[in-house]
């Protein structure tokens, strides 16, 4: 007689089996498994090495670091810092006005505290908070550095530099997310019409540069709004920010819905679940969650895309860079605005390297 045995307590967990091959020697397999590839890989190190130190005597050896004009950076040897260090207010917050620069800083410091929250989240934690927060930041964030009621009022068009690349990049993602989980659904929907429109939004959008969008917002929009009616040139860069990115977004949303299983709508059906009960407890946070990498390349994208503000006239750190080279103080040589574009690329590389380390772990996780 056999005698079957169920075990009523877990077993324990086990360590993690180590690596069987050492990291050096998976290294050395990596770039030197062959004769070409070990003289490719030597050129491409030796050239990373030349690119290096070359960029290390620019910006290091024979930097300048300090002055308020452009006599401190004399040749065109080494970087100009100083240019940076003294230019810090238009490059971080525009002309937003000094005695209510505190509200700024709320501001970065609130978006901080978010970040290294989400960070430290475990992967597969519920991405619902995150999404949240993402969407009730920029609404804070407008209501406290716009003011009105106690605060005293501060007119948009103030807001520069970073600050504003953080404001039109959250309020692009909170406006851009619904709008485009509304048309993806919209694109699936039963009536007709309600395809056709939502399927020639995406397609009109998609097919037009974002830049022409905002030149339209900049120039043919106030053509057309009601007479007495101003809508400022800030508001109609965010609301060209919001159709074109929702346009993009409807697409993700759109490849996730269709990701989940018919059969799972069916069993929820069977089970008395109506069609919204299905679509918001069965489907939606399945999409969600298969998408929330792609959204956070969405999200990649509108940061750098927030540089063609400049060229409709909106003081965003790109043109606070541009504007600050053209000043009377800081005209000179071409090292200047060269050491400011530096400064933009690192900045625009730590921001967008984050972002998608985090899209990353997300993807591995899911």
């Amino acid at each position: 007689m056999t005698t079957h045995f169920v075990r009523d307590a877990p077993i324990d967990a086990r360590v993690a089996p180590a690596a069987a091959i050492a990291w050096p020697r998976r290294w050395h397999r990596a770039w030197f498994a062959s004769p070409a590839m070990s003289a490719l890989s030597l050129l491409l190190l030796a050239l990373f090495a030349f690119a290096c130190v070359r960029f290390f005597d620019w910006a290091i050896v024979r930097a300048h670091w300090l002055g308020q004009s452009s006599a401190a950076c004399p040749g065109s040897d080494g970087a100009c810092w100083a240019f940076v260090i003294s230019r810090w207010k238009p490059w971080l917050v525009g002309n937003y006005p000094l005695a209510q620069i505190g509200r700024a800083w709320t501001c970065f410091g609130a978006f901080a505290l978010f970040w290294i929250w989400v960070v430290r989240r475990p992967p597969a934690a519920r991405p619902g908070p995150v999404l949240l927060g993402f969407v009730l930041l920029p609404i804070a964030f407008l209501l406290l550095l716009i003011g009105g009621g106690p605060l005293s009022f501060v007119a948009p068009t103030q807001i520069g530099g970073l600050l504003l690349t953080l404001v039109v990049t959250l309020a692009t993602f909170a406006t851009a997310l619904p709008i485009g989980l509304c048309i993806a659904l919209g694109r699936r929907s039963e009536w007709p019409l309600v395809r056709a429109l939502c399927g020639l939004f995406v397609e009109g959008m998609r097919a037009v540069p974002l830049l022409a969008v905002l030149f339209i917002a900049a120039t043919l929009l106030p053509m057309f709004l009601p007479r007495g009616i101003d809508v400022d040139l800030f508001s109609r860069a965010v609301i060209a920010f919001a159709l074109f990115n929702a346009a993009m977004a409807a697409e993700v949303f759109r490849g996730g819905l269709q990701a989940i299983g018919r059969g799972q709508i069916e069993a929820a059906t069977t089970v008395g679940l109506s069609r919204f009960a299905t679509l918001r407890l069965i489907v939606l946070p399945q999409a969600i969650r298969a998408v929330v990498p792609a959204l956070v390349n969405i999200m990649i994208a509108v940061v750098k895309e927030t540089t063609l503000l400049s060229v409709i006239g909106v003081n965003d750190l790109l043109g606070a860079v541009e504007i600050g080279a053209k000043s009377p103080d800081w005209v000179g040589e071409a090292n200047i605005l060269t050491s400011g574009y530096v400064f933009l690329a690192l900045a625009y590389l730590a921001v967008c390297h984050g972002l998608s380390r985090y899209s990353r772990r997300l993807e591995l996780s899911s």
